[in-house]
């Protein structure tokens, strides 16, 4: 599979906790394919260098809490305060036999720091959950050039739907939106990855090879792939309308704003024409701006409630 000339962002299964995927699209450039597992480490990551590591921690932990817990909240460096007068008590109080009673105490406290710096550390998140999600995301590179064309136009589609005024502000239905949109979204990923490996596997199978024979077993495969992109480039097709419509819908929330914003400065136009013309001229030119702003309101609401539908037709052709 080629690279394509501008390359989209990683798909992710929308059920994968908020989170979690932050992290893995923090990440998306290291992501391995979807074939590819990542072993998981002897230990859970705790080798002896991590071991070693907790060994090193385990005084500090005991005789220096202070030091330990600095880079920590505000709460845990008082803590750690509090554990360092402890520390600092029985030396002060009782001198050297202060000193012995820290040095036998410390022993055992020593062994529990060890063991739990060493239960904490261990493999990094990262690894984890690219393992724990191996499969629940796309990768642009997973797919061939005509699938992440199709791809990059569905993406752009629900980027405009997200990225607009009249969603941001509730115009629109925005809970359905969020929950159904990346659904949308990452069943268009599926659909473009199956069709990307068979077309793959199709292509590898062949041989290069465009004999009779070879063609006609061929056509069954080249017909079911060509259903299936036809039956997804129409679900991008809807996602591009309800997108148009939001584009409307946005422009008619626009206007309406700027005919609002001229319409505040009625009273003072209307004491200037006040001044010039008669009365009737007056309130004749300030009735024309607030039938203008009339009629741009009643358009705005339509261009809502068709973007709704369009929505509600998406909703309704998943379902």
């Amino acid at each position: 599979m080629t690279n394509p000339v501008h390359p989209v962002p990683v798909v992710f299964d929308p059920d994968i906790p908020e989170p979690e995927r932050t992290i893995l699209v923090a990440h998306e450039r290291m992501l391995p394919p979807p074939f590819i597992t990542i072993p998981r480490p002897r230990f859970g990551g705790r080798g002896l260098k991590v071991a070693g590591l907790a060994l090193a921690q385990a005084p500090v932990w005991v005789y220096l809490p202070t030091l330990a817990c600095w880079p920590f909240t505000k709460w845990i460096r008082l803590l750690g305060f509090a554990a360092q007068v402890a520390v600092f008590c029985p030396i002060l109080f009782f001198g050297l036999y202060g000193l012995a009673f820290n040095t036998v105490i410390g022993v055992p406290l020593q062994l529990i720091a060890f063991l739990v710096v060493l239960t904490l550390s261990g493999e990094p998140q990262l690894p984890k959950l690219m393992r724990r999600y191996q499969g629940r995301y796309i990768r642009p590179q997973d797919l061939d050039d005509q699938a992440q064309v199709l791809l990059e136009r569905a993406q752009t589609a629900v980027a405009t739907v997200f990225g607009s005024h009249v969603h941001r502000e509730g115009l629109l239905d925005e809970v359905r939106n969020t929950v159904t949109l990346p659904r949308q979204l990452w069943d268009v990923a599926q659909t473009l990855a199956e069709v990307s490996r068979l077309r793959a596997m199709q292509a590898r199978g062949s041989l290069g090879l465009s004999t009779p024979r070879v063609v006609e077993a061929l056509r069954p495969q080249q017909k079911a792939l060509h259903l299936a992109t036809e039956s997804v480039a129409k679900r991008i097709e809807s996602l591009e309308g309800y997108a148009a419509r939001t584009r409307a819908a946005d422009e008619a929330l626009l206007e309406l704003r700027a005919i609002q914003a001229l319409a505040e400065s009625n009273d003072d136009y209307r004491e200037l024409l006040a001044r010039t013309v008669r009365d009737e001229l007056a309130l004749a030119e300030i009735n024309d701006l607030t039938e203008r702003a009339r009629l741009i309101e009643e358009a705005l609401h339509a261009s809502v409630e068709e973007a709704r539908r369009a929505g509600l037709s998406i909703v309704s052709k998943a379902s």
